[in-house]
């Protein structure tokens, strides 16, 4: 889904896909968990992201325009393939939280209609990030 969004394929268009997809994400959960609840989990997401993707301390939220900016930023600046595997990787790892906060089927569906394109078929439950 992020390499078909970006479309000339470098970093700085990958990073671009990764905040629209994050901010479709944010969209759908917002009403259900609130923004604070979606800040939290986002900061959680990162954080544990940091462990595989180090890409230093993340400034407070409000500060830096929200908590998927500073990650943004960082991913313009590595190479375009690993920019696009560490995209996935914080998406997936916020999505695994939510499965394991509301369920997966309830994740599932709200992943459906923030990204109606990154699943190959509506019965599929695999996400394409």
């Amino acid at each position: 889904m992020l390499t078909r969004q970006a479309a000339s394929g470098d970093a700085g268009a990958i990073a671009a896909a990764a905040s629209r997809a994050y901010a479709d994400l944010a969209d759908v959960f917002v009403p259900l968990i609130g923004q604070v609840g979606v800040d939290a989990l986002t900061a959680r997401a990162l954080h544990l992201a940091q462990q595989e993707y180090p890409f230093g301390s993340t400034r407070d939220a409000e500060e830096s325009g929200g908590p998927f900016v500073e990650a943004g930023s960082w991913l313009e600046q590595q190479d375009p393939a690993f920019s696009t595997e560490a995209a996935a990787g914080i998406l997936a790892t916020f999505a695994a939280l939510m499965a394991t906060f509301i369920g997966e089927s309830l994740t599932t569906r709200f992943l459906r209609k923030a990204w109606p394109g990154g699943f190959s078929d509506s019965s599929s439950e695999e996400i394409e990030i």
